[in-house]
């Protein structure tokens, strides 16, 4: 029977979000901030086609790329006058029915849209804005450099491996003295995008889950006693630094305040063999080697990609949103969003990709963007 992490220990991070509304789809992908950063130039106004008034768009979605919509969203006013963005967490799932719904502009998901999405949802269509990555973080005092593979994780979430000093961990980290502590494996409450990225890896690296449980945003996960579970990524950083020997899968937006918090970042077994952490170009590596199936409706698995330095666990960051829209000037003031998020000269400049360790689409993949682009109106 697994135990949820109190609510006193995640209250801070309930405020950011959960991830989720809708239920877990197998391959199921996904207000107006302000930041103190100067707008990008090179922008595109939309002040033309929306005939002065202004335009407020809204989204929900997932809680991984929920602050960096924050940190563009004053930049992008400032550079759009006519156009607001108000964007919201709620998890990958929540962005998916959201914007299926028409409760919000579009949603963000840490997921693409899969073949039964795309039947459901026929009028909603995949949008990439950026390259980002997940973490596996973990609480053990005096650790560092723990080294994990797909295999060993997916043996941790099935509470077949329950002590840090197991066999299986410890033939991975040799001369590291590990203890003989118990495992709290961590895990989302909601419905979410990382755990469809997580359970991805799981099940690119072991049979037995992919047979079992399979990638899903809302897995049917294994009853663990010593397992907790949190909402958003905020809510996993702050159970896993509550919880000593615990290990946790965190979106990368996340990870440089859970380091703060003291937790350790694992280095991850990719497909080659070899342990990396996530890095910009460990990230590139695995992009770089996924670009050629990259389909035209970008709907696309970076998980295990290949590639002796490729990090295991990437992803497109998406925006789904319905390619008719209510008016014109709905269209023309999405259609200026995301072209200003691929541009290198706005949402893709390195000053808001790095404040929340995500990377521009690599330029092989944008014409493409651009097309999924255009085709709202």
């Amino acid at each position: 029977m697994k135990k949820t992490i109190p609510a006193v220990l995640i209250a801070g991070a309930l405020a950011f979000a959960a991830c989720g509304s809708s239920g877990g789809n197998p391959t199921s992908a996904l207000g107006s901030g302000s930041s103190g950063t100067s707008a990008a130039s090179g922008s595109t106004s939309a002040s033309s086609s929306t005939s002065g008034a202004t335009v407020k768009l809204t989204e929900a979605g997932s809680t991984l790329m929920y602050p960096y919509l924050q940190t563009i969203a004053g930049p992008f006013h400032s550079a759009n006058s006519s156009i607001t963005l108000q964007p919201g967490p709620g998890g990958s799932g929540e962005g998916l029915s959201d914007a299926a719904s028409g409760t919000t502009d579009f949603g963000a998901s840490d997921a693409y849209l899969s073949p039964s999405d795309m039947t459901q949802y026929p009028t909603l269509v995949n949008i990439p804005m950026v390259v980002s990555s997940q973490a596996v973080d973990y609480n053990l005092k005096g650790i560092k450099n723990l080294k994990l593979s797909g295999s060993v994780l997916a043996q941790i979430y099935q509470g077949k491996i329950t002590k840090w000093n197991d066999s299986a961990i410890t033939s991975l980290n040799p001369g590291v003295n590990l203890p003989n502590e118990t495992i709290h494996p961590i895990h989302r409450s909601d419905s979410s995008g990382d755990s469809f990225l997580f359970t991805s890896f799981l099940s690119a690296t072991s049979p037995p889950w992919a047979s079992a449980i399979g990638p899903n945003e809302l897995p049917n996960w294994p009853s663990v006693s010593a397992a907790g579970s949190a909402e958003g990524n905020p809510g996993m950083a702050q159970a896993c630094k509550s919880t000593a020997g615990c290990v946790a899968y965190i979106g990368i937006s996340e990870e440089k305040a859970a380091l703060q918090m003291g937790l350790g970042e694992a280095s991850l077994q990719n497909k080659s063999g070899k342990f990396v952490q996530s890095s910009s170009s460990t990230v590139d590596s695995a992009v770089s080697n996924s670009i050629s199936k990259i389909p035209s409706n970008l709907a696309v698995s970076l998980i295990y990609a290949a590639g002796a330095d490729s990090y295991p666990i990437v992803n497109f960051e998406y925006a789904l949103v319905k390619k008719s829209q209510s008016s014109s000037s709905k269209a023309s003031a999405l259609k200026t969003l995301f072209d200003w998020i691929v541009s290198p000269s706005g949402g893709s400049s390195p000053t808001y990709l790095a404040a929340n360790q995500f990377q521009a689409l690599p330029s092989a993949v944008v014409p493409k963007v651009k097309a999924a682009i255009s085709s709202i109106s």
